[in-house]
C-alpha cells in the first residue's frame, strides 16, 4: 500500500501496537508522532493521506487536531480516524461534526481491530500535494487561518440581518471582496425557482449575454419564471479573463460569483475558498426572503402583480405624482368574450389565454411601468415613463394588435381597455374608478379597442359612460 500514514497517539504501547498492525497490512509509509501538537506539525510536513489519532491525549485532542487539520483544504480528502478509550465520552453532535471519517473503539480485540484499521485503509483518502491547497507551516498558521477564517465568516454572516434588501448586501459583498482584490467586472447571480436575479458591476456583457454565460458555468442551472437585472451592462458578447465560482446549498446550485481580471486570484481564491459555506448561507437566505416577497405580491397564474400590489404600487405613485407634480397614465384591460371561452373549452384553456395576455402585457410594459392582474379577467397597467399621450396610445394599440394576433389554444382573442391620465384626481382610487368607466365604454360600444380620456373630472367620463349606453 503506498499511501502515508500518520499515527497520533501519547501512549507508546498503542503507537507500537498501530504500527504493527500497518506493516502487517502492507503499509509501507509510516510515520508517528507522540501529541496532538507535534501530530499537527508533522502533518503539515509531511501530508499524509490517513491519519490515525487517539482522542484523549494532553494539550490537543484528537477531536482538536481533526477540527484543525480539516479547517486546511490539503486535507479535505484525507482520511481521519479516532480511536477512543473506555473513558472517552464523545457526544454524538460533536463526533457528527469533528471531521472525522471513523470511530474506532480501543475495546476491540486485535483481530477486530486490525479488520477495522483494513476496511478504513481502503478507502479512497488522500491529501492534496498542490501549493494552491496547502498554505500553511506550522501549528501556528493553522490557528492563525482558523481564527482568520471565523472572521471572514463572521463578516459575511452579518450581512444575513439585512438579506430583506438584497441590492444592500449585494454591494457590501462586493466592497467585502474588493479587500482582496480589484477586478476589472464582477458579476454576482442568484438563483431561486420564482426570479433568477443578476446583479453587475463593470462586466461589458450584455444581459442575455450575461445570463447564458453565467448558466453556462453550472451543471444543473434553474430556469426561473423571471429574470431581474440590476447595474449597467454593455452590448459585449465575451469577456476575457473571466472566472466563476459557483454558490451550492445543500448540493444545489443556487447562484454564482464571476469576476475578470482579479488584481490578486490566490487571495481571492483562499477567502470564497474559506467562507463559502457563509456565502451559500447567505444567498440560500435571500433566495428564501425573495420567494416569500413573490409569493405576496405577485399573481400564481399570470406572474403579474396581484391585486394588493398593484394598489399599493398605484398609491405609492400618486403621491410621487403630487409631490414631483408630475403625471402618470392608468390603463385597464378586460379579456372580451372570456366567459363563453371558459363555458366551451374549460378553465385550463381560459387559463391559458389569461396566461398569454399577461405575457403581451408584461413585454409591453418593460421599462414603461407595471402590469398587474386586477381580478378574473382584468388586468391593469401604472404607466410611469412615458414623455406624452401619444407613447401611451401607442403602446395601448400595440398591445390590442398584439392580443388580437395571438394564437390561443381555442384560437382567437381580444381585449378591451379603457386609459386615463392622473391629472386633476385627488386620489388614485379616482384615477382607477376614472380608467374603469373608460373600459365599460369600449366593452360596451363594440370591444377590441380603447377608449382614451385624458381629462380631468370624473364626472365627464361618466356623463361619456351614460351617453354611450343611451345610443
Amino acid at each position: 500500500m503506498d499511501k502515508k500514514v500518520l499515527i497520533v497517539d501519547d501512549s507508546k504501547f498503542w503507537r507500537m501496537v498501530l504500527q504493527s498492525i500497518l506493516e502487517k497490512l502492507g503499509v509501507k509509509q509510516i510515520i508517528v508522532a507522540e501529541d496532538g501538537t507535534k501530530g499537527i506539525e508533522i502533518a503539515l510536513k509531511e501530508l499524509p493521506d490517513i491519519i490515525i489519532t487517539d482522542y484523549n491525549m494532553p494539550g490537543i485532542s484528537g477531536l482538536q487536531m481533526c477540527l484543525y487539520l480539516r479547517s486546511i483544504p490539503a486535507f479535505k480528502n484525507a482520511g481521519i480516524a479516532v480511536l477512543t478509550g473506555s473513558d472517552d465520552v464523545i457526544n454524538e453532535f460533536w463526533a457528527e461534526h469533528s471531521g472525522a471519517d471513523k470511530f474506532i473503539s480501543k475495546l476491540l480485540s486485535k483481530e477486530v481491530l486490525e479488520k477495522e484499521l483494513q476496511r478504513f485503509l481502503s478507502g479512497d483518502y488522500s491529501s492534496s500535494k498542490s501549493k494552491e491547497m496547502f498554505y500553511a507551516t506550522s501549528i501556528y498558521d493553522v490557528l492563525e487561518q482558523k481564527m482568520r477564517k471565523e472572521i471572514l465568516n463572521r463578516e459575511i454572516l452579518s450581512l444575513i440581518q439585512f438579506a430583506r434588501d438584497e441590492l444592500y448586501v449585494i454591494q457590501q459583498l462586493k466592497n467585502f471582496l474588493e479587500f482582496f482584490s480589484r477586478f476589472t467586472g464582477l458579476t454576482f447571480l442568484l438563483l431561486s425557482p420564482v426570479e433568477g436575479r443578476i446583479y453587475n458591476f463593470g462586466l461589458p456583457l450584455s444581459k442575455m449575454m450575461s445570463k447564458e454565460k453565467l448558466l453556462s458555468s453550472l451543471e444543473k442551472p434553474l430556469e426561473p419564471s423571471n429574470w431581474s437585472y440590476f447595474g449597467n451592462f454593455g452590448s459585449e458578447f465575451n469577456v476575457d479573463g473571466l472566472e466563476t465560482v459557483v454558490i451550492k446549498y445543500q448540493e444545489s446550485e443556487i447562484g454564482l460569483i464571476a469576476y475578470a481580471n482579479p488584481s490578486d486570484k490566490w487571495s481571492l481564491n483562499k477567502v470564497l475558498n474559506e467562507a463559502n459555506e457563509s456565502i451559500s448561507l447567505l444567498f440560500n437566505t435571500m433566495n428564501i426572503f425573495r420567494e416569500l416577497k413573490v409569493a405576496s405580491t405577485v399573481d400564481g397564474l399570470t406572474g403579474l402583480f396581484n391585486k394588493k400590489e398593484l394598489l399599493r404600487f398605484l398609491e405609492e405613485t400618486h403621491n410621487l405624482a403630487k409631490i414631483n407634480k408630475t403625471i402618470y397614465y392608468v390603463a385597464m384591460f378586460d379579456v372580451d368574450n372570456f366567459k363563453k371561452v371558459n363555458d366551451t373549452y374549460g378553465h385550463l384553456v381560459g387559463d391559458e389565454v389569461l396566461k398569454g395576455v399577461a405575457t403581451v402585457l408584461k413585454e409591453e410594459t418593460t421599462g414603461k411601468g407595471i402590469a398587474g392582474r386586477y381580478g378574473g379577467e382584468e388586468f391593469c397597467l401604472i404607466i410611469t415613463k412615458v414623455s406624452n399621450t401619444d407613447e401611451v396610445i401607442e403602446l395601448i394599440e400595440k398591445i390590442l394588435d398584439r392580443v388580437r394576433n395571438t394564437q390561443f389554444p381555442h384560437g382567437k382573442c381580444t381585449v378591451s381597455c379603457g386609459v386615463v391620465s392622473s391629472e386633476g384626481y385627488e386620489s388614485p382610487t379616482e384615477v382607477l374608478k376614472a380608467a374603469d368607466d373608460l373600459l365599460y365604454i369600449s366593452k360596451k360600444t363594440g370591444k377590441d379597442k380603447a377608449s382614451y380620456m385624458f381629462l380631468p373630472k370624473n364626472n365627464v367620463l361618466l356623463s361619456q359612460v351614460e351617453h354611450q349606453e343611451q345610443t
